[in-house]
């Protein structure tokens, strides 16, 4: 069971998620930090147990006083135990709760983010790891602890200023040599981390397009390509460990040096200013425990860089996606209002309009047929009305909602799309149709009739049930995009966008394909048409002309066919009884 934060309510309203979490935990860090504190303040209890030996028990010859003393510290000893589970606990349970908070706006804020920077959207949901695993690390609870080093050294300075002054110098050399490490290999190590992206980029790329390499001789090129950047990331990291190795070659004979300066002064101090001979032990350990949290800082560093950057990525991502206002309430069959308000798209970082000014409306029941030279934004057009891509100006609202918060308030199911580029996201054919929903194979069955695939499908071997993940690349294109269709009608949708719906069809499936956006339009359904073959265009009543990014011809079917086009013949089969 997950532990609930400690809320404090007089925070201020934090701008993301993760802001928003992270300042939840607050109470839960705070209790931390007093386990923190009790356990340090507990780690002086040997170095007291040690003097006291020297004063009282060897000067007595009292066992009582022994035993007494013996059961007190191993009482401490044992609490401080507790107290360090406990505190290692409430961080593992404070990084699984922030894991599970933030894995639904995570996920969300990474899969918006996808389409400008896939690279970076991925970096950042595995980001989302990364703090679990900081959290659940030992460098998390050693950060706690560094922040109790001074105690220690302000008890050897106590002691005697000479041994604090040892005790500072050491601890400040060996966090300056960590600090060293981390300069002299941050730049290889990034450079290592790069050249390994590269290496299973590529190596992706290679299995992706297998076909293709084999097919035109890229075999020996291509692997040539993987293997000198995998060389190069190994080289790379060969230099972060000789450069590490160089530091502990250093490290390990500093520590080793300040330990016996330490103990030399002590026992300097014992013979000639007449010291307790228990300071020599006493001090020594309180040494260790004064360095331990350093160089677990120093050794954790890597892991608390790496979160922190994590930290920030993720944040920028949850920042960087646009907020819409949610829609409490949907109504139960939208009417399907399209109205598309002067929208563009800017190129990032250039003065470059992918699209500029791109204004229509349609009414409910209403087909549009986009078309265009290749290249003049009927595609981009296209994802923006779906609410995949997000404009840089303008809106489009159906039935005066913006069509990005229509998908935030999980309303996207009454939206149908089919892509140039068809994935099948699923594992059997009744999951690709039904969207992964589980519906009712009757509402399934009925979408795969209207794209012409039913009698096809009940031909496999386990009908709507086959499995076709992982094989879905090989299934004939016709057969994909026709499943494709399926998805799109799927749910009874009130707007249905299709880009190049034919592109892999036949006269019969063109056919099929007409009868399917009649029967669409006659239930009141939105339809867009983005093609370069006109046949299928005779359904349309709207015809949008696209050139350069912008709209240069928009009206009604057949005025823009007298005017433009000749206007093509298709024949609806005959309805099936």
């Amino acid at each position: 069971m997950l532990m609930p934060p400690l809320r404090l309510q007089t925070m201020s309203p934090p701008r993301t998620p993760l802001k928003s979490a992270l300042r939840a935990c607050a109470g839960s860090f705070g209790l931390v930090f007093a386990y923190s504190c009790s356990y340090n303040l507990l780690l002086l209890a040997p170095s007291i147990y040690l003097l006291q030996i020297y004063d009282r028990v060897l000067s007595s010859r009292s066992g009582d006083t022994l035993l007494m003393l013996t059961l007190i510290v191993a009482f401490t000893v044992v609490v401080g135990g507790v107290l360090d589970a406990l505190r290692r606990a409430a961080l593992g349970r404070m990084g699984e709760w922030l894991e599970e908070e933030l894995h639904p706006a995570a996920l969300s804020a990474c899969l918006k983010c996808a389409h400008a920077d896939r690279a970076r959207a991925s970096d950042a949901y595995r980001d989302l790891a990364v703090l679990r695993q900081f959290a659940q690390s030992g460098a998390c609870s050693t950060l706690f602890d560094a922040l109790w080093t001074p105690l220690f050294l302000g008890v050897l300075f106590l002691v005697h200023p000479l041994l604090g002054v040892i005790g500072v110098l050491s601890v400040l050399f060996l966090l300056g040599l960590g600090l060293a490490e981390d300069w002299f290999t941050e730049a290889p190590r990034a450079r290592s981390a790069a050249a390994a992206t590269r290496s299973q980029g590529w190596f992706g790329m290679a299995v992706g397009n297998l076909h293709v390499i084999r097919a035109m001789g890229m075999l020996d090129g291509t692997a040539r390509l993987i293997r000198q950047t995998a060389q190069d990331a190994r080289s790379e990291q060969e230099v972060v460990q000789r450069r590490h190795e160089t530091i502990m070659l250093i490290s390990k004979p500093a520590r080793a040096l300040a330990q016996v300066l330490i103990m030399g002064t002590a026992a300097w101090l014992v013979l000639e200013q007449s010291r307790s001979p228990g300071i020599i032990f006493a001090t020594t350990l309180l040494f260790g425990r004064a360095l331990a949290p350093v160089e677990g800082a120093v050794a954790g560093w890597k892991a608390f860089a790496m979160a922190l950057a994590a930290y920030r990525r993720l944040n920028d991502v949850m920042s960087a996606v646009t907020t819409v206002a949610n829609v409490s309430d949907l109504p139960e069959r939208p009417k399907g209002n399209l109205i598309v308000n002067n929208v563009g798209v800017a190129v990032s970082g250039s003065d470059c309009w992918m699209l500029k000014d791109v204004s229509f409306s349609l009414a409910p029941g209403e087909c549009l047929g986009i078309i265009g030279p290749s290249g003049s934004g009927k595609s981009t057009l296209g994802r923006i009305i779906t609410g995949i891509s997000v404009p840089t100006a303008g809106s489009v609202l159906l039935d005066g909602i913006d069509i990005l918060a229509l998908h935030d308030s999980r309303g996207g199911g009454r939206l149908g799309y089919l892509p140039q580029d068809i994935d099948l996201v699923g594992e059997t054919v009744k999951d690709i149709i039904a969207r992964l929903d589980d519906a009712d194979l009757q509402k399934i069955t009925e979408a795969a009739k209207l794209a012409g695939l039913h009698e096809t499908i009940i031909r496999l071997p386990q009908a709507y049930d086959t499995v076709v993940n992982g094989a879905a690349a090989n299934l004939p294109r016709g057969f994909r995009q026709r499943l494709g269709l399926a998805r799109a009608f799927f749910g009874d949708p009130h707007l249905v966008v299709l880009d190049e719906p034919n592109s892999s069809l036949d006269s019969l499936g063109e056919r099929m394909l007409f009868d399917a956006i009649e029967r669409m339009k006659a239930a009141n359904t939105t339809v867009i048409i983005i093609t370069h073959r006109i046949g299928i265009l005779g359904a349309t009543n709207k015809l949008a002309i696209m050139q350069g990014g912008a709209i240069s011809a928009f009206g009604e079917s057949r005025e823009i066919f007298e005017r433009c086009l000749a206007r093509p013949q298709v024949t609806a089969r005959e309805p099936v009884s």
